[in-house]
């Protein structure tokens, strides 16, 4: 029973049991109270109401953004880093991405850059070599495996 029909029941009550405003003070305190909790009674369904709206607009809007993730997720799969092959016309190049020494920016270079092994930054124009030594042995080890182990 909501609050708006508990008040209603109470009011019930009161006009059933004849009470005369007019003669009672205690009358006439019970029936401001009465209308007091109705005021009460028609905010609170109002704000239900309201909540239940907006519940079912945030239902909608996280409906439409696991639709927009779904979009971005998959345009994450194409960048993909596996051994996988692509859906697009860079399946035959490999990119590789590099920061200037210089000036930090990020670059993309392809085979012929990486086999020529020279790059000029378009940002800042300075030249740098690029240097993979190191780059095999991640964890240190020697092994080329690049495991994070210690060998003896």
């Amino acid at each position: 029973m909501t609050i708006s029909e508990k008040v209603a029941y109470i009011q019930g009550m009161f006009d059933g049991m004849g009470l005369d405003k007019s003669e009672s003070g205690e009358a006439k305190v019970l029936a401001e109270v009465l209308d007091v909790l109705k005021e009460i009674g028609d905010q609170l369904d109002t704000v239900d109401a309201t909540l239940d709206e907006f519940g079912e607009e945030i239902d909608a809007i996280s409906d439409d953004l696991a639709d927009v993730e779904a979009i971005v997720n998959d345009d994450e799969d194409d960048d993909c880093c596996c051994d996988h092959e692509l859906d697009d016309d860079l399946d035959d190049e490999d990119f590789f991405e590099v920061d200037c020494p210089n000036c930090g920016e990020g670059l993309v270079i392809d085979d012929e850059v990486l086999e020529a092994g020279v790059i000029d930054c378009p940002k800042c124009g300075q030249k740098f070599a690029l240097d993979f030594e190191g780059e095999d042995d991640e964890c240190g080890c020697g092994c080329d495996c690049g495991c994070d182990h210690d060998h003896e």
